[in-house]
């Protein structure tokens, strides 16, 4: 095998990270400002606090690790770790190099996954020259805009299957519990992480979320709580509330839980939990207090009720 050219430095030598700040919602004014939080831009302000471009990654909840990239100025949640001094490095490079990195190994947290920045600065990393940096990241971004054109056609084809299901709700509502079985992810052991496709594939929360799939990226050895092809997989932990489809055997990390249909097809379970955006506002707190939701609330949500 042939050693790559790329010296190895530590993160710490890369980018400086630092941790984000507060903003409640009663304190937003809505402007262009993206508002990054632990899993991507969370909304818009009218007050930036620091310049563009910006990288940065998820510190805590089911979206730790997931790096996010904005052009413009803007203002970090104390919920991610945003990079405060590229060190000459280039924004979309680093951005992609972050995106790698799996952080689950580097989780400081107790009862919630949470990292610290100062547990991350001996990461080692192969960094390119300049120069193969800028060339790197245009190769990517131009996979990406082709990647997006197709995501845009799987997504309207999307939502007109939502419109058809959605035109055989009721008013009538029925209870999570009484149509769908309830598997809570449980999180096996970091060491047992990978990215060589040993074991089963593995998800934490929404960072691999696509369309209506998700997208394999770390798989497991020792899987805990599995889903089955055709389970709805639903976000417990903020952003509470996003589904995608399992479409083989997975392991749920503690962000997820499957909901497999008692009564009717798994699409149409699907689209139930996909209509109901509003349910999960209550379990949403993002940028302040972290937003879960438990088995217990999660069974007694209310959905509409499809006609027989």
């Amino acid at each position: 095998m042939i050693a790559s050219p790329w010296p190895v430095r530590p993160l710490s030598e890369i980018v400086e990270l630092q941790r984000g700040h507060d903003l409640p919602s009663s304190q937003r004014v809505l402007g262009n400002v993206p508002i990054i939080g632990s899993f991507g831009v969370t909304g818009f302000h009218d007050r930036s606090l620091y310049a563009g471009p910006g990288v940065a990654i998820g510190r805590s909840g089911a979206s730790i690790g997931a790096a996010t990239f904005v052009d413009l100025d803007f203002w970090p949640l104390n919920t991610c770790l945003f990079v405060r001094d590229f060190k000459g490095n280039d924004p979309r490079w680093v951005y992609r190099m972050l995106d790698q990195i799996d952080f689950a190994g580097f989780n400081s947290g107790s009862a919630q996954p949470s990292l610290n920045r100062n547990f991350l600065r001996s990461i080692p990393v192969r960094v390119p020259s300049l120069e193969e940096q800028r060339a790197i990241a245009e190769v990517l971004g131009a996979l990406d805009d082709k990647i997006a054109a197709n995501e845009r056609v799987v997504a309207a084809l999307d939502s007109l299957a939502a419109s058809s299901a959605e035109a055989a709700f009721t008013v009538a509502k029925v209870a999570v519990a009484q149509v769908a079985s309830i598997i809570m992810g449980s999180s096996p052991p970091g060491s047992s992480y990978n990215e060589r496709q040993i074991g089963t594939p593995f998800y934490q929360g929404v960072r691999d979320f696509g369309v209506r799939f998700p997208r394999r990226r770390v798989w497991t050895s020792q899987p805990v709580r599995l889903a089955v092809p055709g389970d709805t997989l639903l976000s417990v932990r903020a952003p509470v509330g996003r589904v995608n489809l399992a479409s083989e055997d997975l392991c749920l990390g503690r962000g997820l839980a499957a909901l497999r249909s008692r009564t009717r097809t798994p699409i149409t379970l699907f689209h139930q939990l996909k209509s109901s955006r509003g349910v999960w506002e209550p379990y949403e707190a993002e940028g302040t207090v972290f937003g879960a939701v438990s088995r217990a609330q999660l069974g007694s949500i209310a959905l509409p009720e499809v006609d027989p």
